[in-house]
């Protein structure tokens, strides 16, 4: 069934199950007093059918449920965006289940949901979602939580919200935790992340072939984020590339770009432009994170590669545009970045004095590692 018919399909059933407008009734949650109270066991369904980088920014909270009930049956509802995290998520769940915008999905989750018998519901989101919300009185769990917005009235408990333009969005997430009587500000929220022999040694491999020396340190410039106006052009990457270029030659750092396949032609009229090396193109997000894992340091316009990073601890350079709604930036989570907000309407409308600045504050404060002694770091 095409995603066309997804929203009509999404509409009706939300007058079917949820309604519309309707105020919210339930308990209001602002602190691990007004917990709820759960049997030792519990069955819990945590929905996050949204992007790669809303499941890793929800990575800590899963944990802290996990860490808080090691005797759950813990599941997730992820969707073919985020379902690449599968395996990470398998460190703390025990099934995940997909929701992948069909009738056949949306059908087989109405049968499906029920019989498992959720003890709690959760929707981390922090921003109204028809789809979570359709998701979660789907579940029929004896308990349905979400962070208190504009569509409260689909949950039985709602948590209070921190500011959106003051609290990052790892922390505004790990409010739901206050439903498990666990208090966010008392645990940390790190983004966790395993690394693994498996993984680590095919990406050396793969880095080696494109012309990388092990034994040196490795900056890395991702190329493009989720969206055109996330996204650098050739034109205006190139200049500052060059520049960046004579700053690490002269500590033997390498410097190297990576994006996906589809972007090699860019990724090829640039090397031509500067002799930069380019990253091995892989198949899969795991893949792309054992490579990105060789880096040092890295520039990235991706939110998703952002977060990636801070679980690395690795220091980040991150572009945003601007955000008129006054929410806070998906900055790197308590690790070390330097951030630039372009003025216009795309990241390229950052100049490169701007770039380099930024840059070169990172770089002073930043410890490099030859690419080897950066992985036995990370596997710790």
């Amino acid at each position: 069934m095409a995603i066309s018919f997804l929203k009509p399909l999404e509409r009706f059933i939300r007058i079917l199950l949820i309604g519309s407008g309707s105020p919210f009734k339930g308990q209001i949650i602002s602190s691990i007093s007004d917990a709820i109270q759960l049997p030792h066991t519990p069955r819990i369904l945590i929905i996050r059918p949204d992007k790669l980088g809303d499941m890793l920014i929800t990575l800590p909270t899963i944990k802290a449920i996990r860490d808080a009930y090691p005797k759950a049956h813990i599941d997730i509802l992820a969707g073919k965006v985020n379902l690449p995290l599968r395996s990470q998520l398998l460190h703390y769940v025990d099934d995940c289940l997909l929701y992948d915008k069909t009738l056949r999905s949306i059908f087989g989750l109405y049968r499906t949901l029920p019989k498992r018998q959720y003890d709690i519901a959760i929707d981390p989101m922090d921003n109204p979602s028809t789809t979570s919300g359709f998701l979660i009185r789907m579940s029929k769990a004896k308990h349905m939580v979400g962070i208190q917005k504009s569509n409260a009235h689909v949950y039985t408990h709602c948590v209070v919200p921190k500011d959106r333009k003051q609290t990052h969005i790892v922390e505004r997430t790990a409010q739901v935790l206050l439903a498990f009587g666990i208090n966010p500000e008392e645990i940390s929220l790190s983004i966790p992340y395993h690394l693994d022999d498996a993984l680590i040694e095919p990406s050396k491999h793969a880095l080696l072939s494109a012309g990388v020396n092990l034994s040196k340190p490795l900056i890395m410039i991702n190329y493009a984020g989720g969206f055109q106006y996330r996204s650098f052009t050739v034109e205006s990457l190139i200049p500052w590339i060059r520049s960046i270029q004579q700053v690490v030659e002269s500590k033997d750092i390498q410097l190297m770009i990576c994006a996906e396949k589809k972007h090699e032609d860019e990724m090829r009229s640039i090397q031509e432009a500067t002799s930069i090396m380019i990253a091995p193109f892989v198949h899969s997000f795991a893949d792309f994170a054992g490579i990105l894992a060789a880096a040092s340091m890295v520039l990235s316009p991706d939110t998703s590669v952002v977060h990636l990073l801070s679980a690395f601890q690795t220091p980040c350079l991150a572009f945003f545009v601007e955000d008129t709604t006054g929410t806070a930036y998906w900055t790197p989570y308590d690790s070390p970045h330097e951030c630039i907000i372009s003025g216009g309407p795309t990241i390229n409308d950052v100049s490169q004095e701007m770039v380099m600045k930024s840059f070169l504050t990172l770089f002073s404060s930043t410890r490099f590692f030859p690419i080897d002694e950066q992985y036995q770091r990370l596997q710790g």
